[in-house]
C-alpha cells in the first residue's frame, strides 16, 4: 500500500513529465504522441517507475529505447522542476503502457459475442 507522501511525490512527478514530454522532448520522441499515464514510487522514494503511452508511431520500442537512452538527460530537466518539492531525485524507469491496447482487444471481443448471441436469437427465435 503507498504511503500519502508515495502519492504526492508520484503524482508531482506525473504532473512534471508530462509538461517535459510535451514541451522538451520533442527531437527525442520522433513525433509519436506520448503521454504519461502513471507513475509508481518506492517506498524510500529513490526510484520512480514511469509508465508511457505511446501514439502514432511504427516501433514504440524504439521511443522506449530512446527515453532510456536519455534518461539522465530527462532525470537532469525533472530535477531542475521539482528540486524545491523533494529532497532526492528519484531514478526513472520507463515502461510501456498497454493498458489502452488490452481495452481495445477487451471491446473487440466483446464485439464478437454480442454478434454470436444475436445470431443464437434468430435462430431460436426462427425454430419456435
Amino acid at each position: 500500500m503507498e504511503s500519502i507522501r508515495q502519492r504526492q511525490v508520484a503524482k508531482t512527478i506525473q504532473i512534471t513529465m508530462s509538461e517535459i514530454v510535451q514541451q522538451e522532448l520533442t527531437n527525442i520522441l520522433e513525433g509519436a504522441m506520448v503521454t504519461i499515464s502513471g507513475v509508481r514510487i518506492t517506498p524510500d522514494l529513490f526510484t520512480a517507475r514511469i509508465y508511457v503511452s505511446i501514439y502514432n508511431h511504427k516501433n514504440p520500442d524504439s521511443i522506449l529505447d530512446a527515453l532510456d537512452k536519455n534518461n539522465k538527460f530527462i532525470r537532469g530537466l525533472l530535477g531542475k522542476k521539482i528540486r524545491n518539492k523533494v529532497r532526492s531525485i528519484p531514478q526513472l524507469e520507463f515502461f510501456k503502457d498497454d493498458t489502452l491496447e488490452d481495452v481495445q482487444n477487451l471491446e473487440r471481443i466483446f464485439g464478437e459475442i454480442r454478434k454470436k448471441d444475436e445470431e443464437i436469437d434468430k435462430l431460436r427465435d426462427e425454430n419456435l
